[in-house]
C-alpha cells in the first residue's frame, strides 16, 4: 500500500536560497509516515509498540521552490525479525521526482523498552510491497567514523530538541551536523546524505560533534561529552 499525500512548500520549510531544505524534507518524511502508520492502525498516540528510527538515505534529485505544492508517497519496503524498511519519495509540481529516500526503523515496546517482533499480520496491515523500490536493496549499509578529524563542537541538549519520544528528534541531529560545517557547505546544502542513529541523545546532555572529509563528502560524528560512545553519524555528499 502506498500511502500519498499533498505538501505546501512554505516559509519555514525553504533556506536561504528559497528551496525546500533538507531539514524540512525529513519532517515530511516523519508525517507521512505517521499517517501511514494510523491508516494502518498503528497510530503513535495509541499503539502499544512505536517505531525507532535506525537510519536515512536521502537523495535530492530536484529540490523543490518556495511556494511549490509537491506529492509525496510513502510504504513498507520490508520487514523481518524487530526492524523494518521505509521508502518515501516526492515529486514536484511538474510531476518530476524531487527526492526519494530509504530509511530503516527498529519497532520498540513502549512500555518495556524492548524490541517488538513484527508479524505477517502488521506486514499485511501497512501493506509491504517488497518489489516496490528506487533503491536495489531495502536495507542500509553500516556508517564508518572519520580516522581523522578537523574540527570539533558541543552542542547542550536543550528541551527544544526533545519531541514525545523524549529524546532528540531525529530531525535535529541533521540540522546539528549542518552547524557543523563549513561555511559553504553549509550554504549550499548536499543533495545527498546518511545518517545513521546509534544511541538516543536525551535532554540535558552534552554532545560532542566531529567533522572530518571523506573522498565522497564529509562525515559528522556525535559523540558522548566524554568522546568514548558514538551516538550518530551523519555524512554528507557533495
Amino acid at each position: 500500500m502506498v500511502f500519498k499525500e499533498y505538501f505546501y512548500v512554505g516559509y519555514s520549510d525553504i533556506n536561504h536560497a528559497l528551496l525546500l531544505s533538507n531539514t524540512a524534507i525529513l519532517r515530511y518524511f516523519e508525517n507521512i509516515a505517521c499517517m501511514h502508520g494510523s491508516l494502518a492502525g498503528d497510530g503513535f498516540a495509541t499503539s502499544s509498540a512505536v517505531w525507532f528510527l535506525t537510519g536515512y538515505r536521502v537523495n535530492v534529485h530536484k529540490r523543490p521552490a518556495f511556494e511549490e505544492r509537491l506529492f509525496g508517497e510513502t510504504w513498507s519496503r520490508d520487514m523481518k525479525g524487530y526492524v523494518s524498511s521505509r521508502e518515501f519519495a516526492l515529486y514536484a509540481a511538474d510531476g518530476s521526482l524531487a527526492v526519494t529516500a530509504l530509511s530503516n526503523w527498529a519497532r520498540i515496546d513502549r512500555a518495556t523498552g524492548r524490541p517488538v517482533r513484527l508479524t505477517e499480520e502488521l506486514a499485511e496491515r501497512y501493506g509491504t510491497e517488497k518489489d516496490r523500490g528506487n533503491f536495489e536493496k531495502p536495507w542500509l549499509d553500516r556508517l564508518c567514523e572519520c580516522e581523522t578529524y578537523e574540527s570539533e563542537r558541543d552542542f547542550f541538549i536543550d528541551r527544544n530538541f526533545i519531541d514525545a519520544n523524549l529524546h532528540m528528534n531525529n530531525i535535529h541531529y541533521l540540522e546539528v551536523a549542518g552547524l557543523v560545517l563549513p561555511e559553504e557547505l553549509y550554504v549550499n546544502e548536499p543533495t545527498a546524505f546518511d545518517i545513521r542513529y546509534r544511541k538516543a541523545v536525551t535532554y540535558g546532555e552534552t554532545v560532542k560533534c566531529l567533522y572530518g572529509k571523506n573522498e565522497d563528502g564529509s562525515t559528522v560524528t556525535m559523540k558522548s561529552a566524554d568522546g568514548n560512545e558514538t551516538r550518530a553519524i551523519v555524512r554528507f555528499y557533495h
